[in-house]
Parts: structure tokens; C-alpha cells; sequence
């Protein structure tokens, strides 16, 4: 066996062990000043909750290949979204420390 080989295989098995999908309670994007669009495409159904601070917390349910994130909102605002759910308006101070968690997959 060549080294490439090895190592191909290798990369595969580590690739199949680790997986791709999205895990409980990893945030998926954060709000980041400067920045005009800042969103990712979901890898997995379920509830996506927005964080953000001096405002409670945002829930909603997002199908997979929906985008989650943040751009920017009328009068200086920034608008968080989720899906085909209805934007969260935040002034540029809650914004600030802002994201976007993914808390569960549909169903459980």
C-alpha cells in the first residue's frame, strides 16, 4: 500500500466517525459589527433559538437548507432571521453579542 492510500483512508474513516451534522446547543452564527450579511445554510431540522442580550430569547423551527442569521434592518436596525419565520428587529446595541444556537432536532 502507498502512503496515499493510507492516508486517504484514513481521512475517510475520521470523516465517517465525526459526521458533518449540526450538535445540540453549538452556535450556529453570531452577530459580527461590520459585517453586511452573516448567515449559514442548516444542516439539520429543529428549534434555533436566538440569544441576544437585554432581550429574552427567540425559538423557532427551521427546516434543513433554511438559512439562519443577520442583516441589515430598516433605521439602522439589524434583523435576525430564521427560515421563512418572521425577522427579529434588534437596535445595534442588543445586536451586539448576538446568535443563533441550535437547540434540538424536530420531533423530540
Amino acid at each position: 500500500m502507498t502512503a496515499r492510500f493510507v492516508a486517504g483512508v484514513l481521512a475517510l474513516a475520521c470523516l465517517s466517525l465525526v459526521g458533518c451534522s449540526t450538535k445540540e446547543g453549538q452556535r450556529i452564527v453570531q452577530y459580527e459589527r461590520g459585517t453586511h450579511l452573516q448567515e449559514k445554510k442548516t444542516s439539520a431540522a429543529g428549534r434555533y433559538t436566538l440569544h441576544s442580550p437585554g432581550r429574552p430569547d427567540v425559538t423557532y423551527l427551521v427546516q434543513k437548507g433554511e438559512k439562519v442569521g443577520f442583516r441589515p434592518g430598516h433605521e439602522n436596525r439589524i434583523e435576525a432571521y430564521a427560515g421563512d419565520n418572521p425577522p427579529v428587529e434588534l437596535d445595534r446595541s442588543a445586536a451586539h453579542g448576538a446568535y443563533w444556537q441550535f437547540d434540538g432536532k424536530s420531533g423530540k
